[in-house]
This record gives structure tokens, sequence and C-alpha cells, in this order.
């Protein structure tokens, strides 16, 4: 234990979690065994005592299993005096098992020493700590298509959504039990799902041919793909990287303006059409070149004045 830091001795509480987070991370290798915990710490074989024997763990008293040291524990078999109740086969086969690990622990003069798990050293960073907490977490791989690309604030806000499949789409709304249209909207074909809307509705599939050829993008629309990020893959990597910037901005773009068409139909009974559609987003893409997405404005018509 390192003595000299700051925090030593003081009383910090921590909740349930990051007490889960320390003891999956750290194992404590003893040296003469005063400072590592006998009955909590992992020290046997990189495991703790719960760890090996659950069963009998559950027979010590909570005071015994915050105070007793290995050192105590292990001189004159302390710990076996810990043990309370009446122990079953499964209990008394733990001991046994627990016995022979234990006998052959030796000590020696020398301070037991924490390891952490996360670094090459054994010692703790809080960097490491904090990229430990992420693993096992789902990576979106259209992060990059959200976050890093020209649009404003509230539209990469809904494509994240859209993303999570968060929006509020007559298929969610059956699943909370909402009042909800049974087909979609715009082509009357399909129930209404965000993968159905944004990506295999006849309606967005024809809007997408209309604006790509527009602009003259060698983009494939979507056709089928299992979600936004499948078809946000597979789209960038068949556009030439200088025309990149410019896709991204006009995936986001046309994903946004049939959702808010979407909802025109839904809250203001609006009948879907696909000239105003198109003559709306043609004329958002000119507000946005003009306010800054540049990757966009390489794409536009020369005849347009988008400076």
């Amino acid at each position: 234990m390192d003595t000299s830091r700051a925090w030593h001795g003081l009383d910090m509480q921590f909740t349930p979690e990051e007490r889960s987070l320390f003891h999956a991370s750290t194992t404590m290798q003893p040296g003469d065994g005063t400072t590592t915990l006998f009955w909590e710490d992992r020290w046997l074989l990189g495991l703790s005592i719960r760890e090996h024997a659950p069963a009998l763990y559950m027979c010590i008293p909570k005071n015994r299993r915050k105070s007793r040291t290995v050192a105590e524990g292990i001189h004159g078999n302390a710990w076996a005096r810990d043990i309370r109740g009446i122990l079953g086969l499964q209990e008394i086969g733990q001991y046994l098992q627990l016995w022979l690990l234990v006998s052959r622990t030796t000590l020696s003069p020398e301070l037991d020493k924490l390891t952490w798990k996360w670094t090459a050293n054994d010692i703790y960073t809080a960097r490491s700590c904090y990229q430990a907490t992420f693993h096992g977490s789902t990576v979106c791989r259209s992060w990059k298509l959200i976050w890093k690309s020209w649009a404003p604030s509230k539209v990469r806000f809904f494509h994240w959504l859209a993303s999570q499949d968060r929006c509020w789409t007559a298929e969610r709304l059956a699943r909370h039990g909402l009042t909800h249209h049974p087909r979609c909207l715009l082509c009357d074909q399909e129930p209404e799902s965000m993968q159905h809307l944004l990506l295999t509705c006849p309606f967005a599939k024809q809007t997408w041919h209309g604006i790509m050829s527009w602009l003259r993008l060698p983009t494939p629309v979507p056709d089928q793909d299992a979600t936004l990020q499948d078809w946000w893959l597979r789209a960038r990597d068949a556009t030439p990287p200088l025309l990149r910037k410019a896709m991204a901005s006009v995936a986001l773009l046309v994903f946004w303006m049939i959702w808010k068409h979407r909802n025109a139909c839904v809250f203001d009974h609006v009948t879907p059409s696909l000239v105003k559609l198109d003559a709306a987003i043609k004329d958002e893409s000119r507000k946005w070149s003009k306010a800054g997405a540049k990757g966009l404005r390489v794409t536009l018509p020369s005849s347009w004045d988008v400076h």
C-alpha cells in the first residue's frame, strides 16, 4: 500500500459499482500479509476467498471479513476459527480445498503489493481506470457520420436517436400501447418502423434517387440495409474520398427532411408529396451551405449563389 497518497486514511465512500470495478481490476501480492484482507482481497492465486469458496465465505461474520488480515489468518490457522454456523457437504468440501491452498502460502518480510490489471506496470492510472469502464460496451461505428459531419445540432441529435431506434415511430408507439397509424403514412404499404421509414420505404427511396441525381453524387441509396449504420458504412466506402463530406451532410439532411415530412403528415394531416419534399430538401441544402456546410457546397449547382 502507498501510504504517501493524500487520500490515505480518509473515510471515503464508494458505490457498489465502484467497489465492483476496483475488485475486478486489482489483485494483492502478499508480502508480510499485514495489509491484505484474508477474506475480501484477491490474494490467493489471483482470486478472493469468496471466489474460491463462495458457500464457505457466507459462514464468516461480516466483522471478520473486514478485519482479518492474511498474516493473522495464516498464523496458527486462525482463519478456520472465523467460520460460524452449521457446515453442509458443500461448505466442508470448500473448506478442505481452501485448507490445502492456504497451507501452501508462505509470507516474506516485504510489504504487500496491490497490482492494477489495466496497465503494463501494474500501477493505477486514472486514464486506464476510465478506459476500463468501457470494456464490453457497444461501439457505434457510424458515430463520425453523426458527430463529425456538418449539420445543425438538432439534426445530429435526431440522427443519434434514429440510429438507436429511439424515435417515436408507429412501431415504438405500438410497443408502449399507444395510439398509432397501422401503416407508414408516406407509402401506405407497410407498418412504420425507423428502418422502414428511412431505408426501405418506396417514398423515401424515390426521394433519395431524386436528390442523388440532382447533386450527381455517386453514392448508393438505401436499399434493404438492416440498419442506418450498415447503409452509412456501405455508402461511405462507395463514395470517392473528396465527396465524403458532402455525402455525410446529404445523408443527415435527407433523413432529417424525410422525418419532418412524416411528422407533417402525422400531426398536420399533410398529404405526402415527393415534389414538396424534394423542393424542401433543395432549399434546406442551400441554407446549410450558406451556414457552413463546405462539403455540401461543392456538390450544389454552380448557378446557385451559396456564398
